[in-house]
């Protein structure tokens, strides 16, 4: 059985805007199409954390990357991120990047973030998802969670954070690729043998017989601020419940140097 893994950056936002990195001197790492998208973004907090997520996945990405024998590895600025929406084609939707191994294997990536921080995921070991979301959310967010959850699916045998539960659906939910084009309510969580596991209610049928997918999911302490979650569907399938080997620090971002 391999082990799927999983490699996550955390851009923490301080409340204080003098500490908070220079998000215009980062503009020039994105594309043209970015940075249209952060200028049409009509929250400033949201728009910036957009190109935050935009950069530090580049710079993960170019830190994973594994060249063939020869070949440079790329730098965060010659990544290229892109997204396109299965529905409407517009630029959104689950982001790629051009990172593969000299196989052809592609390098799966997400993002996430909230008011405390962006997050980044990165693995060459199947299709992969995060989510962050703050841990005192109002009232009304909790309500709303507990109402997509029925306490049927809610994890046995501990008490239930309904934020913590809420960012292994998202994740799940991004690995799955439709993210809430799907009812939320269709991820299925379970704990078995202290692996927590999901699957999506209502998939189509597989082909030949094949195993609905399933997906493993993990929880991450990034700081007390936030609970977050990563989801992963593991490239090669495992008969037995899987705990993913998830690794993660703290990125600080930097504007490039002047060419």
């Amino acid at each position: 059985m391999v082990t799927p893994q999983v490699h996550v950056r955390w851009v923490p936002l301080p409340a204080s805007d003098a500490e908070v990195p220079d998000v215009a001197a980062l503009l020039p790492l994105l594309s043209d199409e970015e940075r249209m998208r952060a200028a049409s973004t009509p929250d400033p907090d949201v728009a910036a954390r957009f190109v935050l997520g935009r950069v530090a996945v580049r710079h993960l990405a170019a830190e994973l990357a594994r060249p063939a024998p020869g070949a440079v590895a790329p730098t965060p600025d010659e990544v290229t991120v892109w997204a396109l929406c299965p529905d409407c084609g517009g630029p959104h939707g689950r982001p790629h990047v051009d990172v593969r191994k000299p196989k052809g294997r592609p390098l799966s990536i997400s993002i996430a973030h909230c008011a405390a921080g962006v997050a980044v995921a990165a693995s060459w070991s199947g299709a992969v998802g995060i989510d962050v979301e703050l841990a005192d959310s109002p009232v009304e967010a909790m309500a709303a969670i507990a109402a997509l959850v029925p306490p049927a699916a809610r994890p046995s045998g501990r008490s239930w954070d309904p934020v913590q539960h809420w960012t292994r659906i998202e994740a799940v939910l991004k690995a799955d690729g439709r993210a809430l084009r799907v009812d939320p309510s269709a991820v299925l969580l379970r704990r078995d043998a202290g692996a927590l596991t999901a699957t999506v209610a209502g998939d189509p049928p597989r082909p030949d017989g094949e195993a609905a997918p399933v997906y493993a999911v993990a929880d991450l302490r990034l700081d007390d601020a936030v609970r977050a979650s990563v989801a992963i569907l593991p490239r090669k399938p495992s008969a037995k419940p899987t705990v993913p080997v998830v690794t993660w620090r703290p990125l600080l971002l930097a504007a490039p140097l002047p060419a």
